[in-house]
C-alpha cells in the first residue's frame, strides 16, 4: 500500500509540469540554476533508488518511509498551491516582467518561496521514503546549496524590480522553513 501512495504521489508530481506550464522568458531571466537544480534532483533521487535496492547506506528506522511520505506528499501540495496562487506569474526562471505582482495570499502569507520548501520537500522525502542515508545527504550537500543560492538570486532580483515594498514584504514571511528560516 505504501509503495501505491508514493507511486500516485510522483505520478501527481511529474503532472505539475504538463499542468502548470512556465510562462515564456522576459529578458534579464536567470535561467542557469534550473538545469543545476534539475540534475541535483535526479542525483538524489537516483541515489537513493540505489541506495534502497542494494541496501547499503540506509537508515534503519522503520517508520522512516512513512515519514518520507507525508514530507513528499505535503511538498507537492505545497508546489501546486504555490503554484495556484501565482497564477500566470508561474514560472521556473528567475524573472521579472514589469506586470508583476508581489503574492501573499495562500502559502505566501507565511512563505517566501513556498514552492522552494515544496521543493526540498520533496527531495527530502523521497531520499527519506528510500530510507536513503546517502540520498538525504546528497540533498543537504548538494541539492540544499543549489537551491539556496537560486533563492539569494531571486530575492536580489525582486529587491531590484520591487525596492522597498519587497524589503517590508520580507519582513513578514519565512525564507524557506517556517518558523526557523
Amino acid at each position: 500500500m505504501l509503495d501505491v501512495l508514493f507511486i500516485a504521489a510522483s505520478l501527481i508530481w511529474v503532472a505539475e509540469f504538463i499542468f502548470f506550464r512556465s510562462r515564456a522568458g522576459s529578458e534579464g531571466t536567470e535561467r542557469r540554476s534550473f538545469p543545476w537544480i534539475f540534475l541535483a534532483v535526479a542525483a538524489v533521487v537516483g541515489i537513493s533508488i540505489l541506495s534502497r535496492e542494494s541496501g547499503m547506506m540506509l537508515f534503519p528506522v522503520p517508520f522512516l518511509p512513512w515519514a518520507g511520505l507525508i514530507l513528499y506528499i505535503f511538498g507537492i501540495f505545497l508546489r501546486y498551491w504555490g503554484i495556484r496562487e501565482l497564477g500566470s506569474q508561474f514560472t521556473r526562471d528567475v524573472e521579472y516582467t514589469g506586470e508583476d505582482r508581489l503574492v501573499s495570499s495562500g502559502p505566501f502569507r507565511r512563505l517566501r518561496h513556498p514552492l522552494y520548501t515544496g521543493l526540498l520537500s520533496i527531495v527530502a522525502g523521497f531520499a527519506l521514503f528510500m530510507s536513503s542515508a546517502a540520498g538525504f545527504l546528497l540533498t543537504l550537500v548538494l541539492f540544499l546549496p543549489l537551491l539556496l543560492n537560486r533563492i539569494r538570486s531571486e530575492e536580489q532580483l525582486l529587491i531590484r524590480s520591487f525596492g522597498e515594498e519587497y524589503r517590508n514584504w520580507l519582513k513578514h514571511r519565512y525564507r524557506l522553513i517556517p518558523f526557523i528560516y
